[in-house]
């Protein structure tokens, strides 16, 4: 009699796990669905007309995409199986404004499409995007270091904030703000702004009264979680003393270096999650900080469930209207990604450090914006198409390691 072992268990385990699945992926495959998919155009526009377009639709449970081009007055018609899914689109627009033509990008986003039954329509809204040409994220290290006995080290993350543009900007009230909803959590929120606007659960904003912090073309800034040498404590992190500001908190356990100007904190904690369940977005508050604080309160309520028992929750932030964002930047993990907590026409996409939501190997890597070209005169152009899957690199060495 053969002995059993974990190898002998292994072999027709995963024999039998892969036919489970093929079955699986069969039975979706198998039960077809007619989807009637009506695009939308951008309010305001006048002759409008769309080229180029191509639509992807992916399910969400296998990750299996379809691509289609085949658009008809507005419409677009095909059938696939059965199944949740995200479409996502690309295209160009043609319109009229003051008697000139115009060609832009567009693009749309719909998340968790359920298709079921024989038929069905869906509408699709479209924006059109405003690439970044004014002050962008270029880059975020969320994750942290170990040391060298693999030991969590804190407070060496920071913020790359890059001047996109050509003329000289003022980075004096520019304002970071951490997302309150996780893309690693889905849920239904009421009432639901994100159209709206950005849910915020943190929020700190650059001092100055306007023209204080110039910032040239092709330059940056970098804000600092504690503008230190982390060398000295953890050989493999980073010295941030040159970093032009840092995010300090009188009434916790922080470090503050008089020789770096403190970022104001307007709203919270800043803490930078380290696995990048949060998203960030870059604004400036026209009317001011306190104009914010009283103007912009989010009330929201949503159903938690544990052990099958649903429990009523009720919260109480802050939002930033979605007019009020410079650029935007959706953070993940690809094992936990659930859903984009900002606007499509914000970010369209997701960027990461590390696959698995305990992958101990996204310490010391960042997520840092590409370049798309550089000028005659030397000036590097970032990529900003707001979407941030495409724009950014994911699990990159830090600027600062570099």
């Amino acid at each position: 009699m053969m002995k059993m072992t974990l190898r002998n268990l292994w072999i027709p385990l995963c024999a039998l796990l892969m036919l489970n699945a093929c079955k699986k992926d069969s039975v979706l495959d198998s039960k077809q669905i007619a989807l009637n998919l009506v695009l939308e155009n951008p309010s305001g526009l006048t002759d409008a007309k769309l080229s180029e377009v191509k639509v992807t639709f992916k399910e969400i449970n296998t990750g299996k995409e379809t691509l289609s081009t085949n658009v008809d007055q507005q419409k677009m018609n095909i059938t696939l199986g059965e199944g949740s899914y995200d479409v996502s689109l690309a295209g160009q627009i043609t319109y009229t404004e003051q008697g000139k033509s115009k060609t832009k990008k567009v693009a749309g986003l719909k998340q968790g499409m359920v298709l079921t039954g024989a038929q069905h329509s869906e509408s699709l809204a479209l924006f059109i995007v405003e690439e970044g040409e004014g002050f962008v994220i270029q880059e975020i290290f969320f994750t942290g270091t170990q040391t060298p006995e693999n030991k969590l080290y804190l407070g060496d993350k920071y913020f790359v904030i890059y001047n996109n543009s050509a003329q000289t900007l003022y980075a004096d009230g520019l304002v970071i703000g951490q997302s309150d909803f996780l893309t690693t959590q889905k849920r239904d929120y009421t009432p639901n702004v994100m159209s709206e606007a950005v849910a915020v659960g943190s929020v700190i904003k650059v001092p100055g009264s306007g023209t204080q912090y110039p910032v040239l073309p092709g330059k940056s800034i970098v804000i600092a979680d504690d503008a230190i040498n982390h060398k000295e404590y953890n050989p493999v992190s980073i010295d941030l003393r040159k970093a032009d500001f840092e995010i300090f908190n009188e009434d916790a356990d922080d470090i503050d270096n008089p020789q770096v100007k403190n970022m104001e904190n307007v709203y919270g904690r800043m803490v930078l999650h380290n696995r990048g369940f949060t998203s960030y977005v870059l604004a400036k508050f026209p009317n001011g900080t306190d104009d914010f604080l009283t103007h912009q309160k989010y009330d929201y309520s949503y159903n938690l469930q544990v052990g099958g028992v649903v429990y009523p929750m009720d919260q109480e932030e802050y939002k930033i209207p979605n007019s009020w964002i410079i650029d935007a930047v959706n953070l993940s993990v690809q094992s936990d990604f659930q859903w984009i907590v900002t606007d499509p026409s914000l970010d369209m996409g997701w960027t990461f450090c590390g696959k698995l939501s305990a992958d101990k190997t996204r310490f010391g890597k960042s997520v840092r914006r590409k370049v798309l070209s550089t000028t005659t005169e030397g000036r590097v152009i970032l990529k900003d198409t707001n979407n941030s899957s495409l724009d950014f690199e994911a699990e990159a060495k830090p600027y600062l390691m570099q």
